[in-house]
């Protein structure tokens, strides 16, 4: 029988992230790697585009050499990059890995996936189809073992029941090489660094493994999946000019304690049909001191309840959207607490750019964030919002947008 076993390195890890020594762990890894790896056994690697799995792959490359099988499966959920889709990005970053293939299966997935509209749902079954392309490329390799970039969160969000992940626990149909286990996100950025990745790699924003997916709310169509990919395209490339501008880069990062900023940036896709609600438009206006209207939407989102462990059912409620004048960012905080008291909502977005045009909505969501479990938006002028909402309905066809207002907990920082 076939040994389907899961194989973790097991590190003990510090409880300072300057105490973490990246030249002993990438000695350690290797050591484990090669003992675990049989002389001529081959490794597939499901290679997403992102910094765990890429520093997973320069790690076992050091090891495996041509033994090593990475692979982008291009399923048209993937982000665009600057108007690239990802795996054409990817492929470059791995243009010396003579094994590298990308499987275009986009023209199967999407349709797949039409008039799904519950996000539990969306995740279970890209979990499904990522798997069967994996065990149908691996098997058609020959390949004894697969790897990616699982780390360390995505293993306790699985246990907690928090949220599905699309790369923990899956029925492969051979043994699992997971060697960045114990890590979480910092770590792996030092490893990357130190084992030669490009620094726009090592430091690249998280991105849920469903991706573009998961940022398109209720029922799916190729048509927000399409909003939603220009729009996170905008979000990502005029923050990062914007943040050049006022900081000098695209992002802070703190080497002392591994935490950048902002921790994430991306736009999604919801549906149109909203109903105003008029006790708490009066609630807004209170808090604004000028005429504003708050809608409740049909498009539901995923939170948490702070005060439950494990929860044991993923947590959906309906959308506010907020209608009113210009605010600044410590105004639209005291109105994100006064209004979710009031309405018990936790996902409120705040308007910025409506082109009156008809079609779909769309949200911005820029957050920065010390530990994944609390986040609370990035503090933006609201001139520099409407421009990148202006420029989202310019691009991507959006009729409005807002600005994510929620913090996290109760509201996650993906909304579906």
């Amino acid at each position: 029988m076939a040994d389907l076993t899961v194989h973790r390195y097991d590190h003990a890890m510090p409880a300072a992230l300057a105490d973490f020594e990246v030249r002993s762990y990438v000695e350690g890894a290797r050591a484990w790697v090669d003992a675990a790896v049989g002389p001529a056994e081959k490794v597939a690697l499901s290679a997403s585009g992102g910094v765990d799995s890429t520093a997973v792959a320069f790690l076992l490359k050091e090891v495996l050499g041509e033994r090593l099988y990475p692979f982008f499966i291009d399923d048209g959920l993937r982000r665009l990059i600057g108007g690239r889709e990802e795996w054409e990005v990817t492929a470059e970053i791995f243009r010396d890995f003579p094994n590298f293939t990308v499987i275009h299966t986009a023209e199967l997935v999407i349709p797949w996936f039409e008039g799904v509209e519950d996000g539990t749902a969306k995740r279970e079954m890209f979990r499904t189809l990522y798997t069967l392309t994996s065990n149908k490329h691996v098997a058609a390799l020959q390949a004894d073992w697969i790897a990616d970039g699982t780390i360390r969160p995505d293993i306790d969000m699985t246990d907690q029941n928090r949220q599905i992940q699309h790369n923990v626990n899956l029925p492969y149909s051979m043994k699992k090489l997971e060697p960045f286990s114990a890590l979480y996100k910092p770590h792996v950025r030092r490893v990357g660094a130190a084992l030669g990745m490009p620094r726009e790699f090592a430091m690249k924003i998280p991105c849920p493994g469903p991706a573009q997916l998961l940022r398109v709310g209720g029922a799916f169509s190729a048509g927000k999946l399409r909003v939603s990919k220009v729009a996170t395209d905008v979000v990502e490339s005029m923050v990062c000019e914007h943040l050049q501008r006022q900081w000098g880069a695209p992002f802070r990062y703190d080497e002392a304690t591994g935490v950048r900023t902002p921790f994430q940036y991306f736009a999604t896709c919801l549906d149109p049909e909203m109903e105003e609600r008029p006790e708490l438009s009066r609630c807004v206006s209170g808090v604004v001191g000028a005429d504003a209207a708050c809608f409740e939407m049909k498009t539901r989102a995923m939170w948490i309840d702070p005060t439950v462990g494990a929860q044991r059912s993923k947590l959906y409620a309906p959308i506010l959207w907020v209608k009113g004048p210009a605010v600044d960012h410590p105004l639209s905080t005291t109105l994100y607490e006064a209004l979710s008291a009031e309405s018990r909502l936790p996902r409120i977005l705040y308007e910025v750019f409506d082109s009156g045009r008809g079609g779909y909505p769309s949200a911005i969501k820029v957050v920065e964030s010390d530990d994944v479990r609390t986040a609370r938006p990035l503090a933006l002028d609201f001139g520099i919002l409407a421009g990148i909402g202006e420029r989202i309905c310019e691009r991507a066809g959006a009729s409005k947008v807002a600005f994510d207002i929620s913090r996290r907990p109760p509201a996650t920082i993906e909304l579906f």
